[in-house]
């Protein structure tokens, strides 16, 4: 069956709606019973990071050298998950998914291991988070959000309570960043406002060439006096490194 251009080889529905898994020219996508993809992953060449968003993201390694412990707020296909794991041998990564269908879904199709160092916990991501930073507080090198579902990012993730909580949970010289609704100008507006709130004058935006997402940005407490030319070296040493356009996100990297 023909869907979003490519082949369907799974369909389900769960108690939050739709599941797709599309093949279309050698790549493997992820939907929540629409066209955006939540996931893609190459069958050829699975290492490479296929969708840009999830590059952008990872330009937080522009501030991490080795991150130990990282935490993701929704898995999809696991992309983050699989190139944290793979990259850091050293790294723990903590995610918390809404929907355990879509774990299965990511092991079975797109190639998420099973292993010690993956804690996966099924829950709310807002009360998950504001619960773990009742108990401790900057344990996470880096907090990457990317939280949606098929009418858009979750309300509950654009919120005050919650970026305040992930705020408390990030160390020191800990970077944040989370896939914002770029094509949606209130939304984008009162995520960047929540930014600047909880990261005053340590936010910033970085637009994803081509696409409605818009990557927000909050650093720790220590990079207060950083400046992005500092960083221009370790980018060009990373773009090598992995491949990604480190040295393009850095140039496009907005102070908000």
């Amino acid at each position: 069956m023909k869907r979003y251009g490519g082949e369907l080889i799974y369909h389900a529905r769960d108690e939050e709606g739709v599941i797709e898994v599309v093949d279309t020219h050698g790549v493997r996508s992820l939907h929540f019973g629409t066209s955006p993809k939540q996931s893609a992953l190459s069958l050829q060449t699975p290492d490479r990071v296929e969708l840009a968003y999830i590059r952008a993201m990872l330009s937080a390694l522009l501030f991490i050298d080795d991150p130990c412990r990282v935490l993701l707020i929704g898995l999809g296909g696991g992309s983050l998950a699989r190139y944290l794991l793979e990259r850091f041998p050293n790294c723990q990564v903590d995610a918390v998914e809404r929907r355990a269908s879509v774990v299965e879904i990511a092991r079975i199709y797109f190639g998420l291991p099973k292993e010690d160092r993956l804690d996966i916990r099924i829950g709310e991501a807002a009360q998950e988070v504001e619960n773990q930073a009742g108990r401790e507080a900057e344990v996470y090198d880096l907090v990457l959000i990317d939280a949606y579902d098929h009418l858009g990012m979750d309300s509950s993730i654009n919120a005050l309570d919650f970026l305040t909580a992930c705020s408390q949970l990030l160390r020191p010289k800990g970077v944040l960043n989370l896939n914002l609704w770029g094509s949606h100008p209130v939304s984008l507006k009162h995520s960047l406002a929540l930014l600047r709130h909880c990261f005053p004058e340590r936010s910033m935006r970085l637009a994803v060439p081509n696409r409605g997402n818009v990557i927000g940005f909050g650093l720790g407490s220590e990079f207060a006096a950083l400046k992005l030319k500092q960083l221009e070296p370790r980018a060009r040493q990373l773009e090598i490194q992995t491949g990604l356009e480190m040295a393009y996100f850095l140039r496009n990297f907005r102070v908000i």
